[in-house]
């Protein structure tokens, strides 16, 4: 079985049958490296199943670039402003390595959720998911340090974390490149 398959149904409970028909009426896409998906502004309202590759978004704080979140394969991912609310993203979503995908509109989306007990309840576990990530991910950037939640990002990310540039990780934790190195030194001569 192919590892982001086995993250789907871990995480998600979804059969074998049911992720075919996902599949079945999703759309493969590639991208390149530095591709931007879904840009700020930008209404998008497709659900991306991510097969290989890293992906991140991100907006801007005081000019900079702050990443926001990370996903590898196996992870869902789409705007939740495009998807949910049919409104234009407030973040810039782009792939940071080639990257393969499903893709998955909306409307189809639904129509499953319709036809299907347990496609409406994938339905609600990704919103439930999406909720809890922005809650911990909340809660972590105020109560643990910089070092903490790149040993976190190590943890829940270890393959993908080797395919992020460190820019984008001190980006993510909320310090300097330089900051980062320390922290990984640190960690090293443990």
């Amino acid at each position: 079985m192919e590892k982001w398959k086995d993250k789907l149904f871990e995480r998600f409970s979804i059969s074998h049958e049911e992720l075919d028909w996902l599949l079945f009426n999703a759309t493969e896409v590639s991208f390149g490296p530095n591709t931007t998906i879904v840009d700020e502004q930008e209404i998008d309202t497709h659900l991306y199943i991510l097969v290989e590759g890293v992906w991140r978004a991100y907006t801007y704080r005081e000019g900079k670039e702050a990443t926001i979140w990370f996903a590898s394969s196996g992870d869902f991912v789409f705007s939740v402003w495009g998807y949910i609310m049919g409104q234009p993203s407030l973040l810039r979503i782009e792939s940071i390595t080639e990257s393969r995908c499903y893709s998955i509109r909306k409307d189809v989306l639904e129509r499953l959720f319709a036809t299907s007990l347990a496609f409406a309840n994938l339905g609600r576990k990704l919103v439930e998911g999406l909720v809890v990530y922005y809650e911990m991910w909340g809660l972590d950037m105020w109560r643990q340090r910089a070092a903490e939640r790149y040993l976190a990002l190590m943890n829940d990310m270890p393959e993908a974390v080797q395919m992020i540039p460190l820019k984008y990780i001190a980006s993510y934790l909320g310090i300097t490149v330089q900051s980062l190195s320390r922290i990984r030194s640190e960690i090293v001569k443990k």
